[in-house]
């Protein structure tokens, strides 16, 4: 079986427990390495939260369907209705017809299929 030789390892070893230059720079080095690494998971995921909350940001929601679309579009990319602003959005909804008067009441017949 080949085995690495120890002679690398020993000598780092003697690097980093030296007070010298070189030890100092090995140290600094895994330092910085670490801070990189713990640092840049974080930047990541601040960013991801910021641009997921621009995006919500410049997202409406069709006052009719309830599909949900971009602001920049003037009208809903699923059923057409044009996009208000809140306030007209209130109007409608205070005018909204019931409920009831909407549903489609269906009922069962009972179909021979002899054919």
């Amino acid at each position: 079986m080949n085995r690495a030789p120890l002679f690398p390892f020993i000598a780092i070893g003697f690097l980093l427990l030296l007070p010298a230059g070189a030890g100092r720079v090995l140290l600094d080095l895994a330092g910085g390495l670490f801070v990189v690494l713990l640092i840049l998971p974080i930047l990541l995921g601040g960013l991801g939260w910021v641009g997921w909350k621009v995006l919500q940001a410049r997202m409406q929601t069709c006052s009719a369907c309830g599909a949900v679309g971009f602001g920049s579009n003037l009208q809903c990319s699923v059923c057409g209705t044009p996009y208000s602003s809140t306030v007209e959005s209130d109007q409608l909804n205070s005018f909204s017809i019931p409920a009831s008067d909407l549903t489609i009441d269906i009922t069962a017949q009972d179909v021979d299929s002899d054919a």
